[in-house]
């Protein structure tokens, strides 16, 4: 009785204050606690130095995750530190950012070229660079430099997103990195989605991670229009699993010293090597080790 009141009042409550998501506005409350004891301002070049004591370096490929937010002690533009990322990891190098479009419903179309990134400011500026590719999928990213084609040009025929033919996954064979700025200590990223791709044939627990048919409209460069199907869960991702549960897998199954939880003023820095990751992920999967709390995982492997 008293859940389903809380619920009604937490309803009631989202709607007068106009919150989207507890997620949302628990991320917004803390901030402003957080702006109130962290005060250091840093630079650019501060904070490409940061990235680069934890792996930054010429030559990388990077998968970079951010939250534009969180960024409120940062003495700079999205613009510079993009340009600074660029010549960080040099002409060798592969910037990646996510780029999932932005749909208002069902009708609209995934303009490649005009259709923004649902993704977060950094990612947006970064879609309108000069050169950029991006990918043709429902979870699309931009890439820049020397990996750029290699990482996007098969997304579009990808049947999960986050499979074999994905920029999430390929980053694994170009010894590619992620940084996770500014969302949360316990931040992973979609890449974590390439294990349960990968196992959706062998394993039948994935397989129903992976049970609805979504199709999109997309418009190419060319201007050609076409529709696009792939596979998605009947219900969103992020419902699964939660912070605690990310945290416990990665403590007890992963090398912390290739998974990096670290803070730049009140920034959270977290960085790991995806192609670790994915195939540690991958072989914990096939043992039942997951970060799902639904579907019950021990109902499967037994």
């Amino acid at each position: 009785m008293m859940y389903k009141f809380l619920i009604v009042l937490w309803s009631w409550y989202k709607k007068k204050m106009k919150i989207r998501s507890w997620e949302i506005y628990k991320a917004h409350l803390i901030r402003r606690v957080e702006s109130n004891i962290y005060r250091h301002k840093y630079t650019v070049d501060e904070l490409i130095s940061f990235m680069q004591k934890q792996g930054l370096k010429k030559g990388s490929n990077v998968l970079l995750h951010t939250s534009w937010n969180e960024f409120y002690n940062f003495k700079g533009s999205p613009n510079e530190f993009i340009d600074a990322l660029i010549d960080a990891v040099g002409p060798e190098g592969t910037l990646v950012m996510p780029a999932y479009p932005f749909l208002r419903n069902k009708e609209s179309i995934f303009d490649l070229k005009r259709t923004p990134t649902s993704a977060g400011l950094i990612p947006e500026v970064f879609r309108n660079y000069p050169g950029v590719k991006r990918s043709v999928n429902i979870h699309s990213v931009c890439a820049l430099g020397k990996h750029a084609d290699f990482l996007t040009r098969d997304h579009k025929y990808s049947v999960t997103s986050w499979d074999k033919k994905s920029p999430y996954y390929r980053l694994s064979e170009v010894d590619g990195i992620v940084f996770g700025i500014g969302l949360g200590k316990a931040f992973v990223g979609t890449i974590m989605h390439c294990a349960d791709s990968v196992l959706r044939e062998e394993v039948p627990y994935f397989r129903q991670f992976f049970t609805r048919k979504q199709k999109i409209k997309i418009k190419l460069s060319d201007g050609k229009e076409y529709e696009q199907q792939f596979l998605t869960s009947a219900e969103d991702f992020s419902s699964f699993f939660t912070d605690k549960s990310h945290t416990r897998i990665i403590r007890n199954n992963f090398d912390i010293s290739k998974y990096k939880r670290l803070k730049l003023s009140n920034l959270a820095i977290n960085y790991y090597d995806a192609n670790y990751f994915i195939n540690r992920a991958i072989e914990l999967g096939k043992k039942g080790i997951v970060v799902y709390s639904r579907p019950n995982p021990e109902e499967y492997f037994k």
